[in-house]
């Protein structure tokens, strides 16, 4: 005979695809009429970009661009000039299943760029970026259940668990007019770099109330006769309510916000130092939404009246999810070996990567911010490097087991001038944590009995146990097939576990 074990089920994320690529870039570009002959190359600058990310059916396709920006001096007046070009790329992945709804992370990341001047108008370019897919559906995982009351008797484990009560994608578009009174006039653009961060998430009913903070940096050229560039700061918050069912007041929300595209344009009377920026740019917004509860799940069985096989199965969930946020104050010094400092010109945050380990039940945060700088040398020339220097952070958190997800924004970046060829800088960074417990155990997955083995005998009226202190009362019955709570009824028993040794008596 077969027992007859009831399925319940616990809904979990469940990665559909996870991987890397990537992707070369070749070109050979030749300058525009509008743009003069190069003197001497600054600085080449990959910025791939997204710009869509779309699940159709059992693929994922992928199209975005990779970005050249090439900074130089040019021949005529030996002023910073700056192009832009393009190249498309398109990816198509293939998953494992065509979900209805997901969540789809994609992210690209520059590796190297070689540039290499043919002649004073034509370059060759050549480079690579990655790019990472991730796509995560929400699917049940099984486990079983007894709630007959009969000679089968069951040890079930209650577990404190976090279910994936909800997961959305939203991907939108936000426009900014950044005012241009008070500032030079922009007679060219030469970079400009954009960020944006979550500062606050909550959910309410089947609702995700979004707000972040985006951050547009300028550097450009108020005169073509002047040589030396100018830099502006803009910050500016946006909100957005974002569908997600499943989600609550009591949700724990693991979010991300891509910036996956902008456009910068210049109003008319731009030049002229009164007019406007406008930005549009489009972004994706991730989130997976935990709820805590309870379940049980079945680790022992067997019968007061029969021999039962019990067939097991390995059942592993998530345990309880936390969100954790922290903010730094990193500090570093970058040197320029064989080189002095005559200004500083502009420094920023390229990039930040960050991983995070486990010690001790305590988080390891290692981050590697590379940092551009533009500055006037000892000969008077403008140059450009890029520097990578490395933070290590240990926060105040414990009792962990695993990091879901690790992400840092740099929130600001300070700098003081040490000596001619030394700079001290200062980083606040924001790190977000998704941490978690992980539960992984043997569990009861169906239970079989023979009909023809012969019954168990109860001509015993009663025995006597001698119990040593610590054993369980479960033990003590599956030895003698009775039942647990007979047991503890009959010797005036509350806890499953013996205290100390003590004389049972087993009905």
């Amino acid at each position: 005979m077969e027992y007859n074990l009831c399925k319940k089920s616990l809904n979990a994320a469940f990665p559909l695809l996870d991987t890397v690529g990537e992707q070369p870039v070749d070109a050979d570009i030749t300058l525009p009429d509008y743009c003069p002959d190069v003197e001497r190359i600054l600085r080449c600058s990959l910025i791939p970009r997204i710009y869509l990310s779309n699940v159709s059916g059992d693929r994922l396709a992928v199209e975005g661009a990779a970005c050249i920006r090439v900074l130089y001096l040019d021949s005529e007046h030996c002023c910073v000039r700056a192009f832009e070009h393009t190249v498309p790329f398109s990816e198509s992945f293939a998953l494992k299943d065509s979900p209805a709804d997901c969540a789809v992370y994609t992210d690209a990341k520059p590796e190297y760029l070689n540039c290499r001047a043919l002649s004073p108008r034509k370059l060759s370019l050549h480079g690579a970026f990655s790019l990472y897919a991730r796509v995560i559906v929400q699917r049940p995982i099984e486990y079983r259940a007894y709630e007959e009351d009969d000679d089968l008797q069951v040890n079930a484990e209650t577990l404190s668990v976090s279910e994936l009560s909800g997961l959305c994608r939203d991907v939108f578009s936000v426009q900014e007019d950044i005012p241009l009174s008070g500032q030079p006039g922009i007679a060219s653009v030469l970079s400009h770099r954009l960020s944006v961060r979550i500062t606050e998430l909550k959910a309410i009913r089947g609702k995700l109330m979004l707000t972040a903070e985006g951050r547009l940096e300028l550097m450009y050229m108020s005169s073509l006769d002047s040589g030396e560039p100018e830099c502006m700061t803009h910050a500016f918050a946006f909100s957005r309510v974002v569908d997600c069912a499943g989600a609550d007041e009591d949700s724990v929300i693991q979010a991300s916000l891509d910036l996956m595209t902008y456009d910068l344009s210049l109003s008319d009377d731009a030049l002229g130092g009164a007019g406007v920026i406008a930005l549009d740019m489009k972004l994706c917004l991730n989130a997976l939404c935990y709820s805590d509860g309870e379940i049980s799940v079945i680790g022992d069985v067997f019968s007061t009246e029969r021999e039962v096989e019990p067939r097991y199965e390995p059942f592993g969930c998530v345990g309880s999810v936390r969100r954790l946020t922290f903010t730094d104050i990193a500090k570093a010094t970058v040197t320029l070996e064989g080189d002095t400092i005559g200004k500083v010109l502009d420094i920023h945050p390229v990039r930040i990567a960050v991983s995070a380990a486990i010690s001790g039940g305590a988080p390891l945060l290692s981050s590697k911010l590379t940092v551009g700088m533009m500055y006037v040398g000892s000969e008077g020339d403008i140059r450009c490097i890029e520097r990578d220097v490395e933070f290590g952070y240990n926060p105040s958190a414990d009792d962990l087991d695993s990091v879901d997800a690790v992400s840092a924004d740099v929130c600001s970046l300070s700098y003081r001038i040490v000596d001619a060829s030394t700079i001290e800088l200062r980083a606040e960074v924001c790190y977000h944590m998704t941490v978690s417990k992980r539960i992984s155990r043997p569990a009861v997955a169906a239970v079989s009995a023979d009909d023809d083995a012969p019954a168990y005998s109860d001509d015993d009226a009663l025995i006597l146990y001698y119990a040593d202190g610590g054993e369980r009362i479960w033990d003590i019955a599956k030895r003698y097939h009775t039942r647990p709570a007979c047991i503890m009824s009959e010797n005036g028993l509350e806890d499953g576990v013996l205290d100390e040794d003590m004389m049972l008596m087993i009905p």
